[in-house]
């Protein structure tokens, strides 16, 4: 798949180590972009930096940003508005039930399974839209900005995006639980790519996973920040640790998503949506956490002498899974590997950074 990859996702390269069809071991290499975006992020932050940010990996748009912003308000002292939070959380689970509900329909797929597959990808497109909606692009960009969020819902839009959500996760519902509701689907699912709990705890997994294998890793309950420290998401875990759980896992999360989104939305607190930012302090440090659809982002960065970004180090989910793909490939079937890969739905420009 490199160095040039179908469609439009960026190069990686797979060497499988077989006897027959059996995988004793797979190598997964990455980065081949070299993208620079970590240091190109010195000096900053200036115009480009925001975009840098939005782009790390497309599908994760808020969830960086997000993180990003945390960062710079960490540097600044600066407080977000209440309403601000409440919007910027609505908007990454937003994200999750767009991707989540894509990675649902696409193991449909990968399994032959094409009901689910064609009514998942058009609601992924859907749930997309929602967040079109708001900011005026399908993936939040120009939404989450260090002080706030750039766009407010009123009570109109609030009213339009209940009725759409509600409307979307019906659909959702029938078709994910046709699926669960398949032997032939399950079977294919049931005890493929399984990944233990401890090897996921040694390996430092995080995200859907690490909840898959038994693991309660969450940034929103473990660390959180902004309105989730007034209104927590469960944490959705199960213990199978194979594409089953992972699957189940997504199917958990978009439930528990829509249910925070509509209660924030029906109780939307008042107030400002964004306040001025200060400058950088400086030669300081700071870590920021966001739990991204596909677990947890880090953005660590450091300050020097005149107030600009002297470090900045980002990791994102997919630096701690790509490993445990490899694992999970283990003692497998080689014709497995697309629907492992597909179970754990890794970035590659995430990683190339």
């Amino acid at each position: 798949v490199g160095p040039v990859h179908a469609g439009i996702i960026e190069p990686g390269h797979f060497r499988f180590q077989c006897h027959g069809e059996q995988v004793f071991h797979l190598e997964i290499s990455l980065g081949y972009q070299h993208r620079g975006v970590e240091k190109a992020l010195i000096g900053g932050p200036d115009q480009r930096t925001i975009h840098y940010i939005e782009t790390l990996s497309g599908d994760t748009t808020i969830g960086h940003s997000l993180a990003y912003a945390q960062a710079i308000e960490g540097l600044t002292g600066c407080g977000v508005p209440l309403r601000a939070s409440v919007l910027r959380s609505i908007m990454l689970e937003l994200e999750r039930l767009a991707n989540h509900t894509g990675d649902l329909g696409a193991l449909a797929q990968d399994v032959g399974y094409l009901p689910t597959s064609s009514y998942c990808g058009r609601l992924r497109g859907d749930f997309l839209n929602i967040t079109a909606l708001v900011c005026g692009n399908r993936f939040g960009r120009n939404m989450v900005r260090p002080g706030g969020v750039m766009f407010d819902i009123d009570d109109a839009m609030s009213g339009e995006i209940i009725k759409r959500i509600t409307g979307i996760f019906s659909d959702v519902k029938n078709a994910v639980l046709l699926m669960l509701d398949s032997a032939m689907v399950v079977d294919r699912f049931d005890e493929t790519g399984v990944l233990k709990k401890e090897t996921a705890a040694e390996l430092g997994l995080v995200g859907v996973a690490a909840r898959a294998c038994g693991i309660e890793r969450d940034v929103r309950f473990d660390f959180p920040a902004g309105a989730f420290q007034f209104s927590q998401i469960p944490v959705s875990t199960y213990s199978s640790g194979d594409v089953f759980a992972r699957a189940f896992v997504r199917w958990l999360e978009l439930q528990r998503s829509v249910e925070f989104i509509l209660g924030q939305l029906e109780a939307l607190p008042d107030g400002l949506i964004r306040v001025d930012v200060p400058p950088l302090k400086k030669e300081h440090i700071t870590t920021s956490l966001a739990e991204g659809w596909r677990g947890e982002i880090c953005h660590s960065v450091v300050t020097d002498g005149n107030g600009k970004i002297a470090q900045y180090k980002i990791v994102d989910p997919s630096f701690h899974n790509w490993y445990g793909l490899a694992v999970a490939l283990r003692g497998e079937e080689i014709s497995d590997f697309p629907l492992c890969n597909k179970s754990f739905n890794l970035s590659y420009c995430g990683h190339d950074l």
